[in-house]
Protein backbone atom coordinates (compact mmCIF):
# COMPACT_ATOMS: atom_id res chain seq x y z
CA UNK A 1 0.00 0.00 0.00
CA UNK A 2 0.92 3.53 -1.13
CA UNK A 3 0.62 6.53 0.38
CA UNK A 4 1.30 9.60 -2.04
CA UNK A 5 1.30 13.17 -1.17
CA UNK A 6 1.46 15.85 -3.69
CA UNK A 7 2.61 18.96 -2.62
CA UNK A 8 3.14 22.41 -3.71
CA UNK A 9 6.92 22.92 -3.32
CA UNK A 10 6.68 26.91 -4.26
CA UNK A 11 5.76 27.85 -0.55
CA UNK A 12 7.99 27.94 1.61
CA UNK A 13 6.47 25.88 4.46
CA UNK A 14 5.90 22.94 1.96
CA UNK A 15 9.66 23.07 1.28
CA UNK A 16 10.58 23.18 4.64
CA UNK A 17 7.87 20.32 5.35
CA UNK A 18 10.07 18.09 3.02
CA UNK A 19 13.12 18.89 4.17
CA UNK A 20 12.02 17.50 7.54
CA UNK A 21 9.92 14.34 5.73
CA UNK A 22 13.37 13.58 3.58
CA UNK A 23 15.16 13.90 7.02
CA UNK A 24 13.22 10.49 8.30
CA UNK A 25 14.91 7.40 7.42
CA UNK A 26 11.91 5.32 6.83
CA UNK A 27 10.21 7.58 4.15
CA UNK A 28 11.79 6.34 0.75
CA UNK A 29 11.66 9.21 -2.10
CA UNK A 30 11.24 8.69 -5.70
CA UNK A 31 14.55 9.31 -7.61
CA UNK A 32 12.50 10.72 -10.27
CA UNK A 33 12.63 14.18 -10.45
CA UNK A 34 9.42 14.61 -11.79
CA UNK A 35 7.72 12.47 -9.21
CA UNK A 36 8.97 13.32 -6.00
CA UNK A 37 6.76 10.76 -4.02
CA UNK A 38 6.95 9.71 -0.47
CA UNK A 39 6.45 5.99 0.59
CA UNK A 40 5.82 4.43 4.36
CA UNK A 41 5.75 1.09 4.88
CA UNK A 42 3.10 -0.76 6.65
CA UNK A 43 4.87 -0.65 9.89
CA UNK A 44 5.41 3.05 9.75
CA UNK A 45 1.89 4.16 8.83
CA UNK A 46 0.86 1.99 12.03
CA UNK A 47 3.46 4.02 13.89
CA UNK A 48 2.13 7.29 12.49
CA UNK A 49 -1.62 6.27 13.46
CA UNK A 50 -0.68 5.45 16.76
CA UNK A 51 1.22 8.69 18.07
CA UNK A 52 -1.82 10.55 15.98
CA UNK A 53 -4.02 8.55 18.34
CA UNK A 54 -1.96 9.27 21.25
CA UNK A 55 -1.77 13.23 20.34
CA UNK A 56 -5.86 13.38 20.27
CA UNK A 57 -6.17 11.52 23.17
CA UNK A 58 -4.09 14.08 25.02
CA UNK A 59 -1.25 11.16 25.94
CA UNK A 60 1.34 13.12 24.00
CA UNK A 61 3.59 16.35 23.68
CA UNK A 62 3.22 18.33 20.93
CA UNK A 63 4.47 22.00 19.91
CA UNK A 64 2.94 24.55 17.43
CA UNK A 65 5.27 24.99 14.23
CA UNK A 66 6.05 27.91 15.33
CA UNK A 67 7.61 26.22 19.02
CA UNK A 68 9.80 24.24 16.61
CA UNK A 69 11.16 27.09 15.35
CA UNK A 70 11.90 28.35 18.08
CA UNK A 71 13.67 25.55 19.52
CA UNK A 72 16.38 24.60 16.36
CA UNK A 73 16.85 27.86 16.04
CA UNK A 74 17.85 28.23 19.62
CA UNK A 75 21.18 25.68 19.31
Amino acid sequence: MQLILEIDTSNKKAQEFISLIRALDFVKVSDNEDNKDFYLTDRHKGILKNRKENHINGKSKSYSWEEVKISILSY
